[in-house]
């Protein structure tokens, strides 16, 4: 514990911060905070940055434990309130939970203990599980699907390390499992407010120029997959390919070890994101977004015959539209 001396009080630094961003999201977020208060230390914040709600008065959750802050803002966009949270948190550490999911019993306690043993890691994460509803619409009760996180003292050594070209190839790093050092928080800044998807993604990206990312061999947290999650939105912009161009231009296809990402496994990787963006968009979205991103796929030599076929049948898809779209 550490002590900050001034001239008006005594101020008790937490630990861990934890950063809890919320939007209309009281139907979950009391089991998502008892999550991070059933951890095994203490010395911790909690800091909840309602974003706009209007389903509740989320500073009343300031009762329900001392630890617990709330900071209310206008509805600015989930990185905003990551932000805020940031600005405001005071911890050695910083971690993030988003309001409808939930860690595993021990999660901290294992974070910190590798932290205690490897200085020179900057980012200690671990992996989640899909937390999907029933055919009745609600989701099992999180006890059926966690496991006590506290053992865990082992990495996985393919997804531990500098991470650049492995996160390039898409090695997921889920928001909810990291523990961060307020060091590096310092030195990567803050999220891109103007990203609408993919800002934490990016956010690692940042990161895995600075310091190591290791990950625990084992699961974390919960992921709560249902109706609102941002994974069933489709967007016609393909962010991720962009995003994964825009990092190339950046940093290049190198760690700052000297890993290195050669370049065709670079462009199947764009192809690949592009066909899945086509694909989607075949089935669930707009055609012409899914012809545009089968023909990058022919022009990368991507799955030639089924980006080929996809793209044809794109094509008649929307020449079908055409006579609803003239009544309009």
């Amino acid at each position: 514990m550490v002590m900050l001396q001034n001239d008006m009080s005594s101020l008790t630094i937490p630990r861990v911060s934890v950063i809890i961003p919320v939007r209309n999201g009281y139907l979950y977020i009391c089991e998502t905070i008892d999550s991070v208060l059933n951890q095994n230390i203490n010395d911790l914040e909690i800091i909840i940055v309602d974003d706009g709600s209007t389903d509740y008065d989320y500073t009343q959750l300031e009762s329900y434990d001392s630890r617990i802050q709330v900071i209310r803002l206008d509805g600015f966009g989930v990185s905003h309130a990551r932000n805020v949270g940031m600005a405001a948190s005071r911890g050695e550490f910083i971690a993030f939970l988003d309001a409808d999911d939930v860690w595993f019993p021990g999660k901290l306690l294992a974070q910190l203990r590798y932290f205690e043993k490897h200085p020179e890691v900057g980012v200690v994460f671990g992996g989640f599980v899909k937390w999907e509803a029933r055919d009745d619409g609600q989701h099992p009760p999180a006890s059926l699907l966690m496991t006590d996180s506290s053992h865990l003292e082992d990495i996985d050594p393919e997804h531990s390390g500098w991470l650049y070209p492995k996160l390039l190839m898409g090695l997921l790093v889920g928001i909810n499992t990291p523990l961060i050092r307020r060091g590096i928080i310092a030195l990567v800044g803050q999220f891109n407010e103007k990203m609408r998807i993919g800002e934490d993604y990016e956010y690692w990206l940042r990161i895995s120029q600075l310091t190591q990312m290791h990950a625990l061999a084992g699961p974390v947290a919960l992921y709560r997959i249902h109706n609102a999650s941002a994974m069933h939105h489709l967007d016609k912009e393909n962010h991720l390919a962009a995003l994964l161009e825009t990092a190339r231009k950046r940093w290049g296809l190198s760690s700052p070890d000297g890993a290195f990402l050669p370049l065709q496994d670079f462009r199947r990787r764009l192809a690949a994101v592009e066909f899945s963006h086509g694909y989607n968009h075949y089935w669930k979205g707009d055609p012409a977004t899914a012809v545009k991103s089968f023909a990058k796929c022919l022009c990368h030599g991507h799955r030639l015959i089924r980006s080929l076929c996809y793209m044809i049948m794109s094509w008649g898809k929307l020449i079908k539209s055409f006579p609803a779209m003239m009544t309009l």
